[in-house]
């Protein structure tokens, strides 16, 4: 009984144009709103990946602006001070789905992290708190003999101003270096030193290099 009253509104679809024409379109309909959905999913998807990658460059570059902020916090003295970092997300970096390696750069304002995802760059970028300089200790002392006569140690202090010294330094430290998440970073706090008339005073810098 069943089978026939399916075949009779089969054959009654088929007779009749017009029925024949929506269930055409109903189906469509449904093909349609199952291949959206499909796309929503996917895009969902690839926007958690996004997240997910974006939180965990976050987090690494977090905890790097933070050694570099507690060796410019601390209180030396007057002495220099240096620390090793090393980059404890890299585990996480080669077990996640990135498109290419981690990139990391430094300059005299910020840290940044990058690197790819489905196409897309991801970045993490943080400012440092204190005065920071892309260079070693070495570079530094060159740089200043070359524009100021004089090295900037306690002994052989720059003699110019301090506005002219910290415009010249933010000039230096403007550019971005490269940094090699494998390997371990320097993180040094330094001084400069400045001679006004009688007076010789110091301030302090944070070199970052490799």
């Amino acid at each position: 009984m069943t089978f026939r009253i399916r075949g009779h509104s089969l054959r009654k679809i088929l007779e009749d144009e017009s029925a024949w024409a929506d269930f055409l379109i109903s189906k469509a309909a449904l093909i349609l709103a199952s291949v959206v959905l499909f796309a929503a999913l996917f895009q969902l998807g690839a926007g958690f990946r996004d997240f997910e990658a974006g939180e965990e460059l976050d987090a690494v570059s977090m905890d790097f602006k933070a050694a570099v902020d507690e060796v410019g916090a601390g209180s030396f003295q007057g002495e220099s001070s240096e620390v090793l970092y090393h980059f404890e997300g890299i585990g996480r970096f080669r077990a996640s789905p990135f498109e290419r390696e981690v990139d990391a750069y430094v300059s005299g304002e910020y840290f940044r992290l990058e690197t790819e995802i489905d196409g897309k760059t991801v970045r993490a970028v943080k400012p440092f708190t204190f005065r920071v300089l892309p260079l070693n200790e070495t570079t530094l002392r060159e740089k200043l003999l070359d524009r100021f006569g004089a090295e900037g140690g306690r002994e052989d202090p720059l003699p110019a101003g301090y506005s002219e010294i910290k415009e010249y330094l933010l000039a230096v430290g403007t550019a971005e270096k490269e940094l090699d998440i494998v390997k371990d970073v320097s993180i040094r706090k330094e001084f400069i030193y400045v001679k006004e008339g009688e007076v010789v005073s110091g301030f302090a810098c944070i070199l970052i290099y490799q």
